[in-house]
């Protein structure tokens, strides 16, 4: 009897769901899970940060708003890291999780070891680098918006995933 090629228009025979479209065999966060994990995450830092800089005055000249001198955009940087870390230190110290992924039942672990991973390298690998890599006149704001975008290659891992060698994995609520 004559072998035939398989048929790559034939619809999949799995009843299975395809490639997971929830979690990645591996454990690795959904993208949905991530995404309204940094939704939350962001709401909590805008209710916090757009009252203080308008009451500093960022907002005086509105909708005619001038680029601040660097100096200006660096201490801005700073403070948002530092009311970033304020916000979610504790949750960030205890077990690896923003506000935001504490909530949706994910969390930041080492990628070598799947171990939590330590507020040191969640402040200055994972959160300083991206903070600073935004100050970049015109390059930043770009990097800024591609480095969310890499959580739909295979691996799930954004920029700041991949410096600080870190992956956000989904809890076993099991244990």
């Amino acid at each position: 009897m004559a072998q035939f090629a398989p048929n790559p228009y034939q619809p999949p025979t799995s009843i299975e769901p395809m490639a997971d479209s929830e979690r990645a065999r591996d454990g690795s966060a959904s993208r949905m899970s991530r995404f309204w994990a940094a939704m939350i995450d962001g709401v909590l830092a805008i209710v916090i940060f757009v009252p203080l800089q308008y009451f500093a005055g960022v907002y005086r000249d509105f909708p005619k708003i001038s680029e601040p001198p660097f100096w200006q955009s660096l201490l801005w940087a700073l403070a948002g890291l530092a009311i970033t870390l304020v916000l979610h230190g504790t949750f960030l110290a205890r077990s690896a999780q923003t506000i935001g992924k504490k909530a949706l039942g994910i969390q930041i672990v080492n990628a070598s070891d799947g171990k939590p991973a330590a507020f040191g390298t969640i402040a200055l690998r994972r959160l300083l680098p991206m903070s600073l890599v935004a100050l970049i006149p015109y390059v930043g704001g770009v990097l800024s918006i591609i480095n969310p975008l890499f959580i739909f290659r295979k691996d799930r891992r954004c920029v700041h995933d991949h410096i600080a060698g870190t992956r956000v994995v989904k809890l076993d609520r099991s244990k």
